[in-house]
């Protein structure tokens, strides 16, 4: 009966809504689970009941009633959704690859205008620094001439202080970008770089671009940096040599100026010094270029906070080896070196000047003489006439600096630079 009563619900089961139908199958569940646990609870009585194998057998029939019923019930249920819903999945799916072929396309055009791209910057790249090379050398040698950098500091000062901006961010740049290893010299970037150093250079070599150097912000960012990157070029390699010398003139340019002095200090350039003069890779011209700086540094210095950063930072068991074993040049200037340092050190202790303005320094075929405060070029070549002394040499003659007293300092280095060209590239 209750079978009947199952046949007639189902037969009813296609007006039925998709709620109904799952209430109504989940009613017969449960009514077939009750019946179940009723013959699970008398099971133990069926055991003796001679009549238990029929009843098994009608049990077991009744099962493959409901299992084949609910395949006739769920089965087509389940293909009716399966055909509704396929044909939606269906187009779903074409639309799904449809977009997948246009943004695949569209990819592999924007790849290609990238590749595109990337070959037209680095062509305008490699074409901006190759003009920059070329304007940057002739600029270069035009700076040699002190009466056009007045010009400059005269009349563009505003543009000298956004070139001093361009040197400064261009070198951070070329820093950055060949940190694991700098260019071939006939590089055009490197050019390029060693031009626009070399033109601060020259800038520098007279009193009033020392001042305005150090004096403006961006010149200001350009020798602290120039002071921080340095031990970048450590070990120093020949291709870092040229660099690595322009940076160093600056630097002793720098410190002929009493507001640069300040500055150098307050960068620490002592310490930079002392690590480039422990490089054994450094070369004698290098080694004597930082020598020569320390030696601007330390001439007449009475300040007991610079005497005290000095003593702290530099290796003075290392400029007596040079002492000892440099050559000529060289060990002469490290002798001085400490000589100065030893008379600031008693300076500092007694508050006695031990130097004399006026005194010939022989071994270097210096002459000092007293200029007023303010006045003079720097660094700068004339004729000695020594009287009984044989003319055959001229003499440098250092004048006393803009502000600040000219150490004994032979000026190679300090003169108003200008590049020669060579076969693989422009060098100084």
């Amino acid at each position: 009966m209750e079978m009947n009563k199952f046949m007639i619900e189902s037969a009813t089961r296609e007006t039925l809504s998709e709620n109904e139908f799952l209430i109504s199958l989940e009613n017969i569940l449960k009514s077939i689970e009750d019946k179940l646990q009723k013959f699970v609870k008398s099971a133990p009585k069926l055991l003796t009941d001679p009549e238990l194998e029929s009843g098994l057998r009608i049990i077991e029939i009744e099962g493959e009633k409901i299992h084949d019923f609910l395949r006739s019930v769920v089965q087509p249920y389940l293909n009716s959704r399966k055909d509704e819903t396929e044909p939606d999945l269906q187009y779903k799916y074409e639309q799904m690859e449809e977009q997948l072929h246009i943004q695949t396309t569209e990819l592999e055009k924007a790849i290609e205008e990238i590749q595109s791209l990337k070959i037209q910057i680095l062509n305008q790249s490699n074409f901006c620094a190759s003009l920059g090379a070329v304007l940057g050398n002739l600029a270069w040698r035009a700076s040699r001439f002190p009466e056009i950098v007045d010009i400059w500091l005269s009349g563009l000062q505003n543009k000298v202080r956004e070139f001093l901006s361009i040197v400064s961010g261009s070198f951070v740049a070329f820093i950055s970008t060949y940190e694991t290893g700098i260019p071939p010299t006939n590089n055009v970037e490197y050019q390029f770089v060693l031009g626009l150093l070399g033109i601060v250079t020259n800038i520098s070599s007279i009193p009033k671009g020392r001042e305005f150097l150090i004096t403006n912000q961006n010149g200001r960012d350009l020798v602290e940096k120039i002071i921080k990157f340095m031990p970048n070029f450590f070990p120093i390699a020949s291709g870092k040599h040229s660099l690595m010398r322009l940076m160093l003139m600056i630097l002793y340019n720098v410190s002929m100026n009493n507001t640069g002095l300040s500055c150098l200090f307050e960068f620490r350039v002592a310490e930079v010094l002392s690590r480039c003069l422990e490089e054994d890779t450094l070369s004698e011209e290098l080694q004597l270029l930082c020598l020569r700086i320390l030696q601007s540094i330390t001439y007449n210095l009475k300040d007991p906070k610079y005497i005290e950063d000095l003593t702290t930072s530099i290796s003075i068991r290392n400029i007596k080896n040079i002492a000892i074993n440099g050559q000529s040049e060289t060990s002469s200037v490290a002798k001085e070196v400490i000589k100065q340092l030893q008379e600031s050190l008693r300076s500092k202790d007694h508050g006695v000047n031990h130097f004399d303005d006026e005194e010939v320094i022989r071994s270097f075929g210096i002459v000092r003489r007293r200029t007023p405060r303010g006045v003079g070029g720097g660094l700068c070549l004339e004729e000695h006439k020594p009287g009984k002394e044989s003319a055959a040499a001229p003499k440098w003659v250092l004048p006393v600096a803009e502000n600040r007293s000219v150490s004994r300092l032979v000026t190679t280095m300090a003169c108003r630079l200008i590049p020669r060209a060579t076969s693989s590239g422009t060098t100084l």
